[in-house]
């Protein structure tokens, strides 16, 4: 068998043998092995390097991530297939990569680096080219506190782990904290640094994290630096070349000498009053200094998508490039708990390399070549959510791709990859700040969902910034408290302010980034996820049915089971049998899933009814129970009668006297008639959500906004176009889940 890929026309430049990568399903029982795959360039295999993240209940392989080193023509598209059965050959030069007693020595052939041992400061030791270029005077990342005392990386005890061993790919990490410059014995910030090197090539990926475990609610950053210079080696330094570049369209880039000093402070003002009309997920700009000698070549540092975390800084002189990752003097809180990564790129330039081939690939970094597959592969191998519409409407087509990508977005450190919502604001649930939606919802799994449909490369762009910040600022990555440790935090203001709650944990879409990159930490956070729903579900108020709310043991279930699939552990079901257990017990008692409301009522919410019924459906695919679909049907059964308003043709929001109100149904309940229907073959379920579904969909093209404000708000720079990330989390599947269901029915809706 095989797969085709396609990557879209992108560079204007030709690309030979550049690291690529692509995550590929496969049914159950397709392929056996890992081993037994490699990319096609037509007739001829090309180095493949892969790694299964998921297998199936027979041991087959359900994804695969391969690596690879791809030809890619200049100012054109182009087609590979993934063939099974065939092995791959090997490169040119391998990535290789040895541990030693802690320390770390990686060699690409092009670039020879080596990484400092347990209970040593700073990353690296030395970066080496084969031109007699020797960067061995590197220090940091350091970091300053609010009374600017410094704390430089110590790596920890462990020393390095290997994590990917090529010959594609190597991948390393190390972990530890940052050691005091003066005060030897003082410890602050814990760390986690991975750094990525590529077969033949001479560049370097740096991702940094930097993680709050301090025992204080909050602490004040008032810098974190990377600092790489070249010894002059006896070399003439008046012949030294500093460059320093940044873009969002065409690159403007300074030049200097040994004596002068490039700087650029990357600052809020800047992005407010700067257009650029890229997806900014898929492509801002870029930002890179530049050292360079003639006898030996230079090496440059690109921040990856540095305009979008800004505040950054860039300083170069005849000494080298410093990073401000965060500028010196730019206060960053943080709240215990929270994590943050940065991405660098260190590439090594020959002698012969002119500075447009720089930044050349500077953009390339920012914008590398990723290839797509048809939605076919996707659902054939049944990984995800059902895809296909037979008869295609183009305007419930357009409101949907206009509802991805007119969405409130937000620049800076903390908040990229988030963005606040107005009526949560409104309400005043942030006491007068802005609330954070806090990937509510899943945005990443809608995201892949989408993407998978239509193939269009800036969806997964969209996936992987909100993933990344979800996995960084909204889950707690240290508390005393149980019940808040390794949980997401539900909408709140400076994002973390609120504790952890069943009804607004979701794991779906961090196990897609996990898929789609290979990163192991997007597995490691979506178990702690769960971890933390199993804890919180053992607290006494989950103990009897009804004394909480449907969309509670609902979206626990949904989690619960998405980790059962994906890991096959046990200890997922049994508490999942558990919810389907209380459900049935409380369905049983008031004949639908009744939600207490004020002291003295309990109430039907179709909105929470249907988030109950969903999640049961999702868990019925994974293990099909007669009394899952009794009790479906019964929950729709039973809305229809009671909360459906015949005359007006929609649901109400509450049932209670000052909570009748229309216009306001959550689209939630279109994917639940769907289900109904899927189950009874009985169309009145679909035609029930029409009015709603339609509704819905004049609500989203009312509020699309191609081109929005800007407002500086503390530290973040918010981007207010259409509707905020939220609706499209909550509104897309349900929406699309119906509009297919009636299309496969014959309904126009």
């Amino acid at each position: 068998m095989e797969i085709p890929l396609y990557f879209e026309k992108l560079s204007m430049y030709e690309r030979r043998e550049e690291p690529c990568m692509a995550a590929l399903p496969f049914a159950e029982g397709e392929l056996k092995q890992a081993s037994a795959l490699t990319m096609m360039d037509g007739d001829v295999p090309i180095p493949t390097q892969c790694e299964v993240t998921s297998l199936w209940p027979d041991g087959s392989v359900k994804w695969l991530l391969a690596h690879f080193l791809a030809d890619l023509p200049a100012n054109q598209g182009k087609s590979f297939n993934a063939l099974a059965g065939r092995p791959t050959v090997s490169p040119k030069q391998s990535a290789v990569v040895s541990v030693d007693g802690g320390s770390c020595l990686i060699d690409t052939g092009a670039v020879r680096c080596e990484l400092n041992g347990p209970g040593q400061i700073g990353v690296f030791r030395s970066i080496c080219s084969p031109n007699g270029l020797m960067l061995n005077q590197v220090s940091g990342p350091a970091i300053q506190d609010r009374d600017n005392m410094a704390y430089t990386c110590e790596i920890g005890s462990e020393g390095w782990e290997i994590v990917e061993n090529g010959p594609i790919r190597v991948v390393v990490q190390a972990k530890g904290k940052h050691l005091g410059t003066t005060a030897k014995d003082k410890r602050w910030f814990d760390y986690v640094v991975r750094i990525y090197a590529y077969a033949g090539k001479p560049w370097l990926r740096l991702d940094y994290q930097i993680i709050n475990r301090e025992a204080e609610e909050e602490q004040t950053i008032n810098g974190l630096e990377l600092s790489i210079g070249e010894p002059s080696q006896g070399r003439t330094p008046a012949d030294v070349e500093t460059a320093l570049g940044k873009s969002n369209y065409a690159t403007t880039i300074k030049r200097g000498t040994a004596t002068d000093k490039l700087t650029h402070l990357i600052t809020v003002e800047e992005l407010k009053y700067q257009g650029n009309e890229h997806t900014p997920e898929t492509m801002y700009g870029t930002f890179f200094g530049d050292w360079y000698h003639p006898e030996v070549g230079g090496f440059s540092v690109t921040m990856y998508q540095a305009q979008q975390n800004f505040p950054k800084q860039l300083d170069v002189s005849g000494e080298g490039v410093t990073a401000g990752i965060i500028p010196q003097g730019t206060s960053l809180v943080m709240i215990q708990g929270m994590a943050k990564t940065h991405r660098l790129y260190i590439h090594l330039r020959s002698p012969n390399e002119d500075l447009e081939a720089v930044n050349i690939r500077s953009l390339q970094f920012q914008l590398p070549d990723r290839p797509v597959l048809a939605a076919e592969v996707y659902e054939r191998a049944g990984v995800i959510e059902p895809l296909q519409v037979p008869h295609k409407q183009g305007d419930v087509e357009r409101m949907l791709v206009y509802l991805a990508d007119y969405r409130a977005k937000a620049y800076g450190i903390l908040h990229w990859g988030d963005a606040p919502d107005r009526a949560y604001s409104d309400q005043g649930r942030g006491l007068g700040e802005w609330v954070w939606t806090n990937n509510e919802y899943d945005l990443p799994h809608s995201m892949m969902h989408m993407y998978a449909r239509k193939g269009e490369r800036r969806f997964l762009d969209y996936l992987l910034v909100a993933a990344e910040h979800w996995m960084d600022v909204d889950i707690c990555h240290h508390s005393d408290n149980p019940l808040r440790y390794q949980g997401q935090i539900p909408h709140s203001a400076r994002h973390v302010t609120d504790n952890p709650a069943v009804c607004h944990e979701w794991v779906e879409g961090l196990l897609d980034y996990y898929h789609v990159t290979g990163e192991r930490r997007a597995l490691e956070a979506a178990i702690g996820v769960g971890e933390n729903v199993l804890r919180i579900l053992q607290t006494p108020r989950f103990q009897e049915p009804g004394g909480y709310h449907a969309r509670e043991s609902g979206w626990a279930l949904r989690s619960l089971g998405a980790l059962y699939v994906e890991t096959g552990e046990d200890k997922w079901l049994v508490p999942a049998d558990r919810i389907v257990d209380q459900l049935e017990a409380w369905m049983d008692k008031f004949g639908t899933w009744m939600s207490p409301y004020t002291d003295h009522t309990v109430v039907r919410v179709p909105f929470m009814i249907s988030v109950a019924a969903n999640s049961l459906m999702r868990y019925y695919r994974i293990r099909p129970q007669e009394r899952i679909k009794n009790m479906v049907v019964q929950a729709m059964e039973d809305m229809l009668e009671h909360c459906y308003k015949k005359d007006e043709e929609m649901f109400y929001y509450k049932e209670l006297p000052s909570l009748v109100l229309l216009g306001t149904a959550n689209p939630i309940l279109l994917e639940a008639l769907s289900y109904a229907f899927e189950f009874t073959g009985d169309d009145k379920f679909l035609h029930a959500g029409k009015v709603s579904f339609r509704t819905l969909c004049r609500r989203i093209e009312r509020q699309i906004v191609a081109v929005g404000s800007k407002e500086i708000s503390g530290d973040a720079l918010i981007l207010w176009q259409g509707l905020g990330p939220k609706f499209f989390a909550q509104y897309y599947y349900p929406l699309f889940f119906y509009y297919r269901t009636a299309s496969r029915a014959g309904i126009e809706v």
